[in-house]
């Protein structure tokens, strides 16, 4: 149809560049009917056929941690007639910043043609899923074009960034029966000292207490404290009300970096690690060990958000019977609610062990909202931090081990200061 209207445009053109070298009106007069024949079945041409495309979409890795840069590439391939004008642009989800190329195509794609739309994003943490892709097709004088949306399903599982941290002891009431790196407050084959009983046929001769031999006169035996591994129950604390918005993160950003690399820690010594957000509605990690356990505890981290649903805004509805009786527990919360402290307490008389993650923002807080009149801010702050001093004495007063964390520092460096000093306590 389009080719059948270059030769009468053709003869309209003829017409007006002959009459305006003869000088001669008449001959332009002519060429007007010819013209508004082509103009006219131009405006009425049809609207361009569906194009016959095929959409690929690539990603460098479907895994990745929040801050890293992420290839994307869309490939285009004609598989019918020629486009003169076409636009493919692809659709990035909003937690994706593209940083480099673009994400779309404008040109021509002749048959058989490929094209590639090649671009790179950064990632936020989250399941990011990319979905339908926008192709417009023009018909060749541009008057007329069609528009689609083509699903290309591609998803990326981005995971929160987590510091290596230093061993951290926990002392929960029971452990396992295999070998691990935690004290099982029994005697038995070990590396520290536990206490001394008398000698039974079979105890091996080198553990014989020579020194109460000598004052008892009757065989004694050292024994030395088990080593096993640990079931440790990780509670991420997803209430909206608990959380405070800082100038790119929030409190609960931070947390879930902190309960990634709690997780991270504990699997890597061999414990049963199992993770429990607590927000929206319960997300359930059912314990496991190794390194697809950890998978799948970032997995769960990465998709985790706040949440205000009435029924979870107190601890006090934390499923226990979740966990096995007398293990460890950590909880990752900041814990602004005084009441918390009755949770806390209620799980400790249950035999649970509790080491409490708690992020203080606090002093960021400040120092961006510090206004001209500094002396009475920073008399604010004191009272504020004198406040927190007082509730986490009370924590640690119930038989809770707290990690004061404060997050302008990094996290590895505020459960080292809590491990020092329980070695120290534990020495005296």
């Amino acid at each position: 149809m389009q080719r059948q209207l270059l030769f009468p445009l053709g003869i309209g053109f003829a017409l007006v560049a002959a009459g305006l070298l003869l000088l001669n009106g008449s001959i332009v007069a002519a060429a007007i009917p010819t013209l508004l024949f082509v103009f006219v079945r131009m405006l009425s041409s049809p609207r361009p056929a569906a194009a016959d495309l095929r959409l690929e979409r690539t990603l460098g890795r479907l895994r990745a941690v929040e801050g890293d840069e992420i290839g994307v590439e869309l490939t285009v391939d004609n598989g019918g007639k020629g486009i003169a004008l076409l636009s493919v642009t692809d659709g990035t989800p909003p937690g994706l910043a593209r940083i480099d190329g673009h994400a779309q195509f404008l040109g021509r794609l002749p048959t058989d043609g490929t094209e590639t739309v090649s671009y790179v994003v950064r990632a936020q943490r989250g399941l990011h899923a990319f979905n339908k892709v926008k192709v417009r097709v023009w018909s060749p004088w541009g008057l007329a074009v069609r528009e689609s949306r083509v699903l290309v399903e591609t998803a990326v599982k981005v995971h929160p960034r987590f510091e290596v941290i230093d061993p951290i002891t926990i002392r929960p009431q029971q452990t396992r029966a295999f070998a691990g790196p935690v004290r099982a407050n029994r005697g038995g084959q070990g590396l520290d000292f536990f206490g001394c009983r008398a000698y039974t046929p079979g105890d091996d001769v080198r553990r014989i207490n020579w020194r109460a031999y000598a004052r008892l006169d009757s065989l004694i035996v050292n024994e030395y404290e088990l080593e096993r591994i640990a079931d440790v129950n990780i509670i991420l604390d997803a209430r909206a009300k608990s959380h405070a918005q800082l100038a790119e993160d929030t409190t609960f950003d931070h947390s879930v970096r902190a309960a990634a690399g709690l997780a991270a820690h504990f699997l890597e010594q061999g414990n049963n690690v199992g993770l429990l957000v607590y927000g929206d509605y319960l997300q359930w990690v059912f314990p496991g060990i190794g390194r697809l356990q950890l998978e799948r505890i970032l997995d769960q981290l990465a998709e985790a958000r706040l949440g205000d649903k009435a029924v979870f805004e107190e601890l006090r509805f934390i499923p226990a019977r979740l966990f096995p009786a007398r293990s460890q527990l950590v909880l990752v919360s900041p814990l602004v609610d005084e009441n918390d402290i009755e949770i806390v307490a209620l799980l400790i008389d249950r035999g649970y062990s509790i080491l409490l993650v708690c992020p203080y923002s606090m002093s960021v807080e400040h120092a961006e909202r510090r206004t001209a009149d500094a002396t009475a801010a920073d008399l604010a702050m004191r009272i504020l931090d004198l406040r927190r001093d007082l509730f986490l004495g009370g924590l640690a007063g119930i038989g809770a081990s707290v990690i004061d964390w404060r997050v302008e520092q990094p996290f590895r460096v505020a459960c080292r200061q809590i491990h020092h000093s329980r070695l120290r306590r534990y020495r005296i």
